[in-house]
Formats: structure tokens, sequence, C-alpha cells
């Protein structure tokens, strides 16, 4: 899957496999405008993703052309961390009763562990995302950015 960032801060993809990015022997390069782009639903336009885009990412002729695997991490620290978050909510609604008292033990050995390893998880995740942003950017992808209209925080 590819992404399509163009300024101001709009974000379209379009089902074409993300190794086509990966090819700078392409001569002349492609017209990436000419695929089939529709607006991203399950992801927003964020300075971390023009960030990463400006890494790994292709020049399009409105905005940058960006395989989707590099933006895998991008937000998953949160998402896990929520998703934990919910869970506990969800399982301490359970052990409640009708008159709102709790009911059964809270703060199990094995809450505890889901807790830590959730975190080990979010952790990984800040880590491999620091990995992909530790890349030097392309000076050329931001100026092409800002020649576009589009702002680039430095």
């Amino acid at each position: 899957m590819l992404y399509r960032l163009r300024p101001p801060g709009r974000l379209t993809w379009c089902d074409v496999p993300g190794y086509a990015v990966c090819r700078p022997d392409d001569q002349p390069p492609p017209d990436w405008e000419r695929l089939s782009w529709v607006p991203a639903e399950t992801r927003a336009f964020s300075t971390d993703l023009l960030r990463i885009a400006v890494r790994y990412g292709v020049r399009s002729g409105g905005g940058i052309v960006l395989d989707a695997r590099h933006a895998e991490d991008l937000g998953r620290a949160d998402e896990l961390r929520c998703d934990r978050i919910a869970a506990a909510q969800a399982r301490a609604e359970l052990r409640s009763g009708a008159g709102g008292q709790p009911v059964g033990v809270l703060g199990s050995r094995s809450e505890e562990q889901e807790w830590e390893r959730t975190e080990e998880a979010a952790r990984q995740a800040e880590a491999d995302l620091a990995e992909v942003l530790a890349v030097p950017v392309q000076p050329h992808l931001v100026a092409h950015w800002r020649q576009l209209g589009g702002c680039y925080p430095d």
C-alpha cells in the first residue's frame, strides 16, 4: 500500500505494492499522479508521518509518495496502551455488581503481568519508531514539500 501526502495536510492511499517506491533505477520515474488515490480513512495526516515521508518517500507531482510499511510503528505505542486501558476498564465493569460495588479481586498478579507486557511492547514500538526517524532527511524532499506550499517542522 502507498500513501500520498499533499500540502497542506492531505493524505490519500493507493492499493499498490509498496516495493514500487523502492526502485531508484526507474528512468523515467513513475507518474504517481496517474494512480487511483482515495482519501485515507484509517490513518490521519500527522507531522510524524511527514517526517517519515521525507526520509523514505519519493517525489510525486503534487506531494510525496510513501511505502506504508515505513509508517507501521507510527502511533503503535499509544494504540497498545489505549487497548490495554480499555481491556482493564471492561474487566472492571464485568467485576462490578448491580449496585456498582466491586466483585472479585482487582489488581491480580496476572493483570500486573499483562500491564508489564503491554508496556514492554509499547516501549519496543517507540524504539522501532525512533529507529525509523533516525534515518537522515532527504533535503530534496523537504524542498519539494515546501515548494508545494507545505510547512516542514525543522
